[in-house]
């Protein structure tokens, strides 16, 4: 076991890969050399039929075997049917050893544990939220799983540390020339971010499933023709309007609209709410009230920012309209409001996840252009670790999405209530997934603390009404509000967390239930 630069003990090697250990947040420089698709062994003719209506032919087609690797897009969330529909198809033919890459794995997918049992998914790389990680945590689901976000996956793409044999692509909108986007037609998702510049690039072979195969061309187009092999027709690929579920559908509360106006306060103090300001925050309760303060502080003062960044909300959306923002890169769309923006309004950009979050990026993710983000956490600790992938009682409940790349704007705020039934702010938190070197500010129902390190930001918020107590301050509250859970681990790991430029910043342990 080595201990790396979080003070976290981890093995050299995990599931027969050898890992470097996190060293810190830009120590670790990109090795080797990129990879790229293949020109095919035969000239594809005019006259070569692309499109089919049956899954298990162009199955065959594309040669799946045994031990292949398999990509897929989550942004219909948990609305999603394109993955289970394709590995039950896989499995009616017996092909076994797969591993499951998608981008991300939802409550609608627990059919797949079945799969797991039978052997057809040997390893699942990506996020799991809800009932497949609880399944990995207790052992239901016994193969090795792995966890990297957004960016990390779309470097791990590229670098070809996570090789993808096939890529079936959820596409709302096909035409015949293999020309994809998701805004248009019955189940549009809006923007296309995970597979646009990474799976349908550097995927051996590239599948569309749709269930809309228009003779008209597709305009915009996130995914050309001419990376596409085939096409698929099916009734039905999900239902869009699920994907505002799980933490997107929480409803805005007093302690949310709290801590949302001191974010906007620690923002100002610090200086960066001001023309040309860029902001990101996810779609949780304290997003949505920040982003709504956000617009009374911009109007009151005639500001104009220059973009908002990230997964889209209607709330961002109306900032938009409204000339608050001049532009939204969207790199996944977080409600139908923000599919339709994405159709109609040419200063609504579909973004993606390599553009946006990838470390390697030539020139640097968008997420390094950011002002100010705002995050959330299932737990932060003394050196302002950030958890979001387990609970206190060490269950694998969530992926790590985009929140360890959204970190590297140049203000990162954590909100988080100090205690819901356990201690959130903690001395250690159980699992690391975001580094405290990238956060700078956590916002509770009870208190702000600034990161040491940013000195800078501590001047500014003392020269200001922005109130400061350090984190044990509001450790010691959150222990006196709620006790403290000891959950019981055996010595099994079950899940690598990889931090984004593939160095390996945390193990997860089975649960003893």
């Amino acid at each position: 076991m080595l201990t790396n630069a979080v003070g976290r003990k981890i093995p050299k090697q995990l599931f027969g890969r050898t890992y470097l250990p996190y060293a810190g947040a830009y120590s670790t420089p990109p090795k080797g050399r990129r990879v790229g698709r293949q020109y095919r062994t035969s000239i594809i003719t005019p006259k070569k039929k692309r499109i089919f209506d049956d899954l298990e032919i162009v199955i065959r087609k594309v040669g799946l075997k045994d031990g292949m690797c398999l990509g897929f897009n989550h942004n219909l969330r948990y609305g999603d049917l394109v993955i289970c529909q394709v590995m039950d198809t896989i499995a009616s033919m017996g092909i076994k050893n797969l591993t499951l890459a998608s981008t991300a794995l939802f409550p609608n997918h627990e059919p797949l544990i079945e799969h797991v049992h039978s052997g057809i998914i040997s390893e699942i790389s990506g996020s799991m939220n809800g009932s497949i990680g609880k399944a990995v945590s207790i052992g239901e689901v016994n193969i090795p799983t792995s966890l990297r976000s957004h960016g990390g996956r779309a470097r791990a793409v590229e670098s070809d540390d996570l090789h993808l044999d096939v890529a079936f692509v959820a596409s709302p909108a096909v035409d015949q020339m293999g020309n994809m986007n998701g805004c248009q037609g019955p189940s549009a998702f809006g923007a296309n971010g995970f597979a646009n510049e990474t799976d349908s690039v550097y995927a051996d072979h590239v599948v569309l499933i749709t269930d809309n195969l228009t003779e008209e061309p597709v305009t915009p187009v996130s995914i050309r023709g001419s990376n596409v092999d085939y096409i698929v027709t099916v009734d039905k690929i999900g239902d869009p309007n699920k994907i505002v579920a799980g933490s997107l559908g929480r409803n805005v509360t007093g302690r949310h609209t709290a801590m949302a106006e001191e974010v906007i306060n620690v923002a100002q103090a610090a200086g960066y709410i001001k023309n040309g300001f860029s902001f990101q925050a996810g779609a949780g309760g304290v997003s949505l009230a920040t982003v709504h303060y956000l617009e009374e502080i911009m109007t009151e003062q005639k500001l104009t920012g220059s973009f908002i960044h990230g997964g889209t909300t209607e709330a961002a959306v109306e900032l938009l309209e409204e000339g608050i923002f001049q532009k939204i890169y969207d790199g996944q769309s977080f409600d139908l409001a923000a599919v339709k923006s994405l159709k109609e309004n040419p200063l609504h950009i579909e973004s993606s996840a390599y553009h946006s979050y990838n470390i390697y990026a030539p020139g640097g993710p968008l997420a390094n252009y950011v002002d100010v983000v705002a995050l959330g956490a299932t737990e932060i600790d003394l050196d302002f670790n950030v958890n979001v992938n387990t609970h206190s009682d060490g269950l694998l409940l969530h992926g790590i999405g985009g929140h360890t790349d959204a970190a590297a704007a140049r203000l990162t705020i954590i909100t988080c209530p100090i205690a819901r039934k356990v201690p959130i702010v903690r001395d250690k938190v159980t699992t690391i997934s975001t580094p405290g070197e990238m956060i700078d500010v956590v916002i509770t129902n009870a208190g702000i603390a600034v990161n040491p390190k940013n000195t800078e930001l501590i001047k500014h918020l003392r020269n200001s009404d922005v109130d400061i107590l350090d984190m044990t301050t509001l450790r010691d509250m959150a222990y006196s509000e709620a006790a403290l859970i000891e959950p019981e681990f055996t010595d099994e790991i079950c899940t690598a967390i990889e931090y984004r430029d593939g160095t390996l910043m945390d193990v997860v342990y089975r649960v003893n239930m």
